[in-house]
């Protein structure tokens, strides 16, 4: 390639960078509900949505280089490059899923982007390098982090040379497929799908005693002034975080068809209850919990993930569950101020703050999807009280959510 890259030139790589991010986005969020290891979970939250930002950085540069045409928002580098992702994809271990993402493809991305910077025009093309330094640096970021996870399971499961073997395969079917660039090769063509199998429950791990069956949840016969009751209370919503981490993960790859601030909206829930676990778990742990300390419900997974339209998911997640939960911290909120919890208030404050808003993600996605299609709309309106009917939690409908 030339000394400094062409305006063209710059369109033709920007797009298959906004290619890969997304395709890491969905990756994350495909894998998330079958990661055992929470710490994963909780990393996968963050990274969806910072990858989903890093797309839509990409996607607004675009344009501003008059790349108006819908090709230059996403190129697959090659058909080698996608069937690599599909392969990583496809794997079902845990461990060689990460090294495939963090070890080879995440250090490519950023080394592209390095190579990309040193090829600027400048200052002609100094908004580009802008956002890719910021890009590249974050991406750093999360390998890093990776790297202390894949260290610690690789060490308990004494897999060194499995794990160095896959980890030299797929660097060089990386090699052979052009890397991110592409090079030698044409724009790929092929598509592959990230399908799921029906899914009857998360997965967790050997802490979590996941109940069997809805009446067996008692979480209104507790209370959040009393110590005891916050341990319940938090425990279950703890696992309810997680739930809403994999269910945002699933609605990205499940449905790559949706519109795309639908899509950043839906990985901006995902980190938001990432962050949720984490302030949960420490919370429970302050007041002298543990997590697997009761039995916890996974109610509603089944009816949410396994449905095709993703309006139909959002009906029963955000615009149902979510908003209960915002009735239950707002008493809670109440209950602490009342009994002088000035810890938890704060923090209990600070989830009401995002959950009002994941109701309203619910609200405005299902409006403006269905302002058109009015038999559509009445099928996912109607659609969770056919899941709650006898079932809890009862008495949350939609002529509510709006003042959520």
């Amino acid at each position: 390639m030339e000394k400094t890259f062409t305006v063209q030139q710059n369109l033709e790589l920007l797009g298959r960078y906004r290619y890969t991010e997304i395709q890491f986005m969905e990756l994350m969020g495909s894998w998330a509900y079958t990661m055992v290891d929470p710490e994963i979970k909780i990393g996968f939250g963050r990274h969806m949505f910072q990858d989903s930002v890093h797309a839509d950085l990409i996607g607004k540069r675009i344009p501003e280089l008059k790349g108006r045409s819908q090709h230059f928002h996403s190129i697959p580098p090659s058909d080698e490059f996608v069937k690599l992702l599909e392969k990583i994809w496809r794997d079902s271990d845990e461990l060689l899923r990460m090294v495939g993402l963090y070890r080879v493809l995440k250090p490519e991305l950023v080394s592209v982007y390095r190579r990309h910077i040193d090829h600027l025009e400048l200052p002609a093309d100094e908004p580009s390098g802008y956002i890719l330094r910021l890009i590249a640096d974050e991406e750093q970021d999360h390998i890093e982090w990776a790297e202390k996870v894949i260290e610690r399971l690789s060490a308990s499961a004494n897999r060194n040379d499995e794990i160095g073997e896959w980890q030299k395969s797929l660097s060089k079917d990386l090699q052979e497929a052009g890397g991110i660039w592409g090079d030698g090769k044409k724009p790929g063509t092929y598509v592959f799908k990230k399908t799921h199998p029906y899914s009857k429950l998360p997965v967790r791990d050997g802490r979590w005693i996941i109940m069997q069956n809805p009446s067996e949840f008692k979480e209104k016969d507790w209370s959040f002034d009393t110590n005891e009751g916050k341990l319940h209370l938090l425990h279950d919503l703890l696992n309810s975080e997680f739930i809403t981490v994999e269910r945002m993960g699933r609605i990205l790859a499940d449905c790559p068809e949706i519109p795309w601030q639908m899509k950043l909206d839906m990985a901006r829930q995902a980190w938001d209850e990432a962050r949720h676990a984490e302030i949960v778990q420490r919370r429970l742990e302050e007041l002298g919990g543990h997590v697997g300390m009761f039995p916890t419900s996974c109610f509603g997974w089944e009816q949410d993930v396994n449905r095709l339209d993703p309006l139909e998911r959002l009906a029963l997640s955000n615009m149902t569950f979510e908003s209960e939960s915002c009735k239950h911290l707002r008493d809670w909120i109440a209950k602490a101020k009342r009994t002088g919890d000035l810890r938890s208030l704060q923090l209990v404050e600070f989830l009401l703050a995002d959950e009002v808003n994941h109701v309203l993600y619910g609200v405005h996605w299902i409006d403006e999807l269905t302002k058109e299609d009015p038999e559509r709309r009445k099928r996912v309106m109607a659609y969770p009280d056919q899941v709650l009917a006898d079932q809890h939690p009862v008495g949350v409908y939609f002529k509510e959510t709006k003042n959520a």
